[in-house]
């Protein structure tokens, strides 16, 4: 990361802490699903123009191709609609769409994707334990990303200090219109 940067792509341990942190204190532990939840999510569905169906609050995921909407067999939902925002108010860490993060801290590293995407059939891919590392020039219709701001004041991502300062994820998904290749 560019110290200097005023947006980044965040760290594994950043995402990982904006998406599952329980909040209060450093030994409040973490969900095992983004939605603040450590039960299983159900899958949402979408009205005709890609509004989740879980409103403001619940704990669903958009997962297994259920959001059917604009003639497409599962879409992405609008971001904010399936379920509550995390402890550092960030929505839909999981399923829409597949998040890139980054791996190392360094620019040009390798990348990771955490959260799941809406066409993944296995509830399994949106649980925090499920990561993966690709080659950062792939591009897919289930990818996108969050990007993070630099900010004073918030705690280190572990207690050993050995985490880089969270920084504040910034609303949206970088990439939430859906590729069609072949489709």
């Amino acid at each position: 990361m560019n110290p200097g940067a005023t947006f980044y792509v965040p760290t594994a341990d950043q995402w990982y802490k904006a998406a599952y942190y329980k909040g209060g204190g450093a030994s409040a532990g973490y969900w095992d699903y983004a939605t603040q939840s450590d039960s299983a999510p159900t899958e949402v569905t979408a009205g005709s123009t890609g509004i989740g169906s879980a409103g403001s609050t619940g704990n669903s995921v958009n997962y297994n191709q259920g959001a059917d909407w604009n003639s497409q067999d599962g879409n992405v939902t609008t971001v904010g609609t399936n379920g509550g925002p995390s402890a550092y108010g960030a929505f839909d860490m999981s399923g829409n769409v597949w998040e890139w993060n980054d791996l190392t801290g360094a620019a040009g590293s390798s990348r990771g994707l955490r959260g799941g995407g809406w066409n993944d059939l296995d509830l399994s891919a949106v649980s925090s334990s499920v990561s993966y590392s690709l080659d950062p020039s792939l591009e897919l219709y289930n990818l996108g990303l969050r990007l993070a701001s630099p900010v004073s004041g918030v705690p280190e991502i572990d207690p050993n200090g050995l985490g880089a300062v969270l920084g504040l994820i910034v609303g949206g998904l970088g990439l939430l219109e859906r590729r069609r290749y072949g489709r």
